[in-house]
């Protein structure tokens, strides 16, 4: 019984039956007003835990949520990409700070460093909620002042 299966009646005439289809295997698409929320709240969850974790810990959120939904939405895929590459240039520019501020004059430089980088900090956390009411909105957003990590 390779494609057809066979039933028997009782006037002994055999009947074919169909073989049975399975269920399509791959990720489902979201609906357009679920996307935008999955979308926003990667945009929400970034800007509060980098607010409360001086930007260190902003990642891990929009990473769990772009991990889990990019196959289903292409506006999660961007949104999370965009929120990603924000997250891990500040981290570089945080780890750059301090390595010029250690470097020039034995530390006193973490006095010119610290601050630019909290500059950027501050408009990392401005600029996630910026970008959640874009991704709110449904627009493709494309973050300025990153590195573009993840394309």
């Amino acid at each position: 019984m390779n494609d057809t299966q066979t039933d028997s009646t009782e006037s002994g005439a055999a009947s074919y039956l169909p073989a049975p289809v399975s269920a399509p295997v791959g990720p489902q698409p979201m609906y357009e007003t679920d996307a935008r929320t999955a979308s926003m709240l990667v945009h929400l969850i970034a800007g509060i835990s980098a607010f409360f974790s001086a930007g260190v810990l902003g990642f891990a959120g929009p990473l769990i949520i772009w991990l889990s939904y990019r196959e289903r939405s292409a506006l999660i895929d961007s949104h999370g990409k965009q929120q990603l590459n924000l997250q891990l240039s500040q981290l570089v520019y945080l780890l750059g700070a301090i390595v010029l501020g250690i470097v020039i004059l034995f530390g006193v430089g973490l006095i010119a460093t610290l601050p630019l980088w909290g500059l950027y900090w501050l408009y990392a956390v401005v600029i996630s909620f910026v970008a959640a009411a874009k991704a709110n909105a449904g627009e493709y957003y494309d973050i300025p002042l990153t590195i573009k990590f993840l394309k």
